[in-house]
């Protein structure tokens, strides 16, 4: 499985064609975490008419590929890499964190970004990015 971030999942949407072209290659199922959906669904107005459009076709690819969930093991995992980020001066958001840590506790060790800088901090993921 590789995973989708955030920003991969908009410019899905978007129909970019760099992404486009990245996951024509890819064999692989796609999957992405409640954190992911989380962060898109903060970023609707659920009273805007194009945000219910939106929030239509979020709802449909969440059906459409794997939807990991937080357990108690996938925060621990966050949270370890959270603090080892930190002691280690490369800090990164915590969603980003909680987001590495579902999909590793999953066994997902590939993420589809655009925020590489910060999945790349992250021993044990590959980044693909464009």
């Amino acid at each position: 499985m590789i995973g989708l971030d955030t920003g991969a999942i908009i410019d899905i949407m978007k129909e970019n064609n760099k992404l486009k072209n990245i996951l024509e290659k890819q064999d692989e199922p796609l999957a992405s975490t409640i954190v992911n959906y989380q962060e898109l669904v903060f970023g609707l107005d659920f009273n805007k008419r194009e945000h219910k459009d939106e929030e239509k076709y979020y709802d449909e690819l969440f059906e459409n590929i794997f939807l990991l969930n937080l357990t108690k093991d996938s925060a621990k995992k966050a949270s370890r890499l959270f603090k080892e980020l930190q002691r280690g001066g490369k800090e990164i958001g915590r969603f980003d964190c909680m987001i590495a840590g579902i999909l590793m506790q999953n066994k997902v060790s590939k993420i589809i970004t655009k925020n590489a800088k910060h999945f790349e901090r992250i021993k044990g993921i590959e980044v693909i990015s464009y």
